[in-house]
């Protein structure tokens, strides 16, 4: 079966059938080579009819055949511009959601082992039994009254627990309510008061008592929250013991802010002007999340296709393009098995981004560089202008060819426009195909730009729940009471090392836990490996900031530097207070956790890197972290080390919080396009709680590699020396037939020129001097062919084997051929312009017939110099006879 179609008489991809035409810039250069292709018809029938022999048929096929082949590639290359863009969307749309909800699940199952809760559960089953032997025995007046004192007692426990709630729920922002049920069903505690619930019959509450999982998850309505018609919660049995075969005591819920924290990560991934729809679609492809509800709404059931590249579909009478994606997951973990969906209608798919500024922003050497070299672009594609160009050649020589032979004025003229219609064609491509690469070029920029602000937002999100789990651990009531006597046994700090243990177990992120009491002298910590640091005193800076903290939502963190905590790697450690528990003012001592800082940064750091369509990273990209003095906090590549300077432009590390750039560097040899991030927080986590430490993501994509770029020489100028227009008549005139050497413009008498031909078979010649190139055999004369660059005072050049060779004749009728860099025009010039008195000679031996003068309508100066091929001959081959 073909892979191509027919769009308006242009062969295109199959893929590009019902895309293309909402391209406008490929439809565009399409209507504009139509047009230039009406016109070369035109010229190919005038070409037939005037005798000139110009048949333009091959040059115009030749043409059309490019036509497809650049309207294809620039449809493909714009295609997959928009599918990667709604495609990382997509993925991380869903992905990092599923992080999040990765940290829930540890959530509920530390929670669920809470003493304070299962002290509560316990004293309400005690409560519990009161009752049933109140019923069953005479109600005197000393039942009565221990029933009451009980009763009053539980009241005073439930506020308890509401208040040990609203602490759990005043860090871990990500919950909205926190329920905790009994064996029954029974709503014991929450913390809405607003959530009109006493008992539920939710299978969830069944499950969560019986499962051999570690959580249980749900997402659907449940009678927990009734006014909800969805709710994501997270539920597990409270036992009496961490003995896995201990009784249930009841069960917890946590019910996560879904909607909220949806907003906020569809936030994070528009844009000004952005037209896509972002969602995330159940197993079924129902719409449980969507970035714009107006346009799609939840409960919508989507199409989708997860193992197409991209999907064009059809919703509420519009046209998408469509991109879906499963997650990748997280440590093992993927949720529900949820997707992330993204579309954008049709007409605004391929909507130009901006790159009007790209060359304000990039060096135009660099950007030559980059849109020559093959990392970016198929080899189709960047061959398409080098064949127009081939083409052009080879069109120009022609026309050149005509004009040298032809006399009649009406057929130059149509010679001419010939050469006119093929610049303008060639003109075309080189626009479309240019046009296209600053595209691509600007779309990279921003793609790193998005790539450093995920990598920069992971980061946030995983350090929020750091400053969440220290204050949370440092509430611990066995710690603050075992903290707040004036001696401690062996056996109570075992009592805390075994809690510290018990919670690394869970939370694998930290290389140890320590406590710490109002000295700063190690008590315990989680890691047996570490047992040589209890009874060590710790002086830091951050330790003696933890110990005079006052307020349970408040935490400290270390610099990020070297520590023996962490096998003197570099590291953060975050700290909260213990306080006493009957004075919370009190503090009797602290609590240390040592974040895995190596792997775990390193691991974010290459979740955001961009990915082949294996799944690799994508050939030399690689991410670094640092700070706003540009220390590296972590790095993806060996070259850079964690703790050294990164030694780039200062403007990456400077920007404001929240506020990125991208742009183009040189760096250990190449061009990197690098985009910057500087962090803004997650949630209430260095937003608004007092700790201020600005980490800046980067992302490095490798464009080309750095090599002596040569200035490509001037090959036309835009006027030559008065003469370019002039269709002077009349036997005092002179023909001549011009070319260009370097800037030179050049000319020989037309009569004298034979015609211009290709270089193909030119056999160079042992012993021969610098300026000879070689002998080429050309209808049965072997011809010396010369380049007199150097006799021009132009630098020496490698032969540009697709160069023209201009054929020349002597008196002698000897042949040559002339080395040029490209044709000219075939003016015609009034001899009162023409100078050919000596004085403008150097010595005898000048191979100069005369010179032209400019016109003073031209403003120029330079003079047209014309060669005489005779004295070319004997001043330069003529020696070596």
């Amino acid at each position: 079966m073909s892979k191509e179609a027919h769009y308006k008489d242009v062969k295109v991809p199959k893929q590009l059938l019902g895309l293309i035409n909402h391209m406008s810039d490929v439809e565009g250069y399409r209507e504009e080579l139509r047009n230039l292709g009406n016109q070369w018809d035109l010229l190919t029938i005038l070409g037939q009819i005037s005798g000139t022999g110009m048949d333009m048929s091959g040059t115009r096929l030749g043409f059309q055949r490019l036509t497809a082949e650049l309207l294809g590639q620039l449809g493909m290359e714009t295609l997959k511009k928009t599918v990667q863009e709604i495609g990382s969307k997509a993925q991380v749309a869903v992905d990092i959601v599923i992080r999040n909800l990765f940290e829930r699940t540890a959530d509920i199952g530390f929670l669920a082992t809470d003493d304070d809760i299962r002290e509560f559960l316990k004293a309400f089953i005690a409560l519990n039994n009161q009752m049933d032997v109140f019923q069953e025995s005479d109600s005197d007046e000393l039942h009565i009254s221990g029933l009451d004192a009980s009763l009053s007692d539980h009241a005073d426990k439930v506020a308890k627990m509401v208040a040990r709630f609203q602490e759990y729920v005043a860090k871990y922002s990500v919950y909205f309510n926190i329920i905790l049920l009994d064996t029954c069903g029974n709503v014991l505690v929450q913390l809405d008061s607003d959530n009109n619930i006493r008992q539920s019959a939710d299978p969830l509450i069944k499950e969560a008592l019986s499962t051999n999982a570690d959580y249980v998850e749900i997402f659907r309505h449940s009678d927990l929250l009734e006014s909800e018609s969805e709710s994501l919660i997270y539920a597990y049995r409270v036992t009496e013991s961490n003995d896995p075969d201990s009784a249930p005591l009841g069960v917890l819920c946590l019910c996560f802010r879904f909607e909220n924290e949806m907003q906020g990560v569809f936030k994070n991934l528009g844009g000004e002007g952005d037209w896509s729809v972002m969602s995330l679609l159940d197993k079924k492809g129902r719409v449980i999340a969507s970035s714009d509800t107006f346009h799609i709404p939840l409960g919508a059931v989507m199409e989708f296709d997860l193992e197409a590249e991209f999907k064009v579909t059809q919703f509420a009478g519009r046209q998408y393009l469509a991109k879906t994606c499963a997650t990748k997951g997280y440590q093992g973990f993927y949720g529900l098995g949820w997707y992330g969906h993204v579309m954008i209608p049709l007409e605004h798919a391929f909507d130009k981004s901006h790159s009007s500024d790209l060359r304000q922003r990039v060096d135009q050497g660099i950007l030559d560089a980059v849109m020559s070299d093959p990392r970016l672009f198929s080899e189709d594609l960047r061959s398409i202008p080098i064949q127009a160009d081939q083409i052009q050649h080879e069109l120009e020589r022609t026309v050149w060819n005509g004009n040298v032979r032809e006399s009649d004025a009406q057929s130059k003229v149509l010679l001419w426009n010939i050469s006119d219609a093929g610049a303008r064609t060639k003109m075309v491509f080189e626009q479309s195909i240019g046009n296209l690469h600053e595209t691509v070029v600007s779309g990279i920029l921003n793609d790193v730009e998005f790539q450093a602000a995920l990598a920069v937002d992971i980061m946030d999100r995983n350090l929020y729940e750091r400053a969440n789990d220290c204050r949370w651990w440092a509430l611990t009531s066995a710690f603050r009471k075992i903290l707040a006597q004036s001696q401690i046994s062996t056996q109570e700090t075992e009592e805390i090392a075994s809690i510290l243990a018990y919670i690394n177990g869970l939370y694998t992120v930290y290389t140890n836990l320590f406590v710490y009491d109002a000295g700063g002298k190690i008590l315990a910590v989680s890691s047996p490996s570490d047992a040589r640091i209890v009874d060590a005193t710790l002086s830091d800076d951050w330790v003696r900031e933890t110990l005079a903290l006052k307020d349970s939502q408040a935490y400290s963190v270390s610099p990020f530097r070297a520590t023996p905590l962490y096998d003197d790697r570099h590291t953060y450690i975050y700290g909260a207070a213990i306080t006493d528990l009957q004075d919370e003012k009190h503090c009797v001592g602290g609590i240390g956790i040592v974040f895995d800082s190596e792997p775990q940064f390193r691991e974010m750091l290459l979740d955001s890197l961009p990915r082949s369509e294996k799944g690799g990273v994508l050939n030399g990209c690689f991410g670094i972290f640092a700070d706003r003095k540009k220390r590296i906090i972590s790095s993806t590549d060996e070259r850079f080390k964690v703790g050294t300077v990164l030694d780039i432009d200062a403007n990456f590390f400077n920007l404001p919080k929240g506020e990125g750039t991208s742009k183009i560097i040189e760096l250990h040899g190449y061009y990197y396009a690098v985009g910057s991030r500087t962090s803004a927080g997650y949630r209430e986590y260095k937003v608004n709680d007092g700790y201020e430490n600005d980490v800046i993501g980067m992302v490095f994509v490798p464009l080309a590699e750095i090599a002596d770029q040569k200035k490509r020489t001037q090959r036309r100028r835009e006027m030559g020396v008065g003469v370019a227009n002039s269709r002077d008549s009349g036997p005092d005139c002179i023909e001549l037939a011009t070319f260009y050497i370097g800037n030179k413009w050049l000319g020989i008498n037309a009569g004298k020129v034979r015609e211009a031909i290709n270089s193909d078979g030119i056999t160079s010649i042992p012993g021969t001097q610098e300026y000879v190139i070689g002998k080429l055999l050309h209808n049965n004369k072997v011809l010396t062919i010369i380049d007199i660059r150097t006799q021009l005072r132009l630098p020496k050049e490698i032969f540009d084997p697709n160069g023209p060779i201009v054929v020349v004749e002597t008196e002698d009728g000897d042949w040559i051929g002339l080395v040029v860099d490209a044709l000219g025009e075939i003016p015609r010039v009034a001899l009162d312009r023409v100078d050919s008195s000596r004085n403008v000679f150097d010595t005898q031996e000048s191979y100069v017939e005369c010179t032209i003068k400019p016109t003073v309508q031209s403003g120029q100066k330079d003079l047209l110099v014309v060669l005489d091929p005779t004295k070319l001959v004997k001043t330069l081959i003529g020696k070596r006879r």
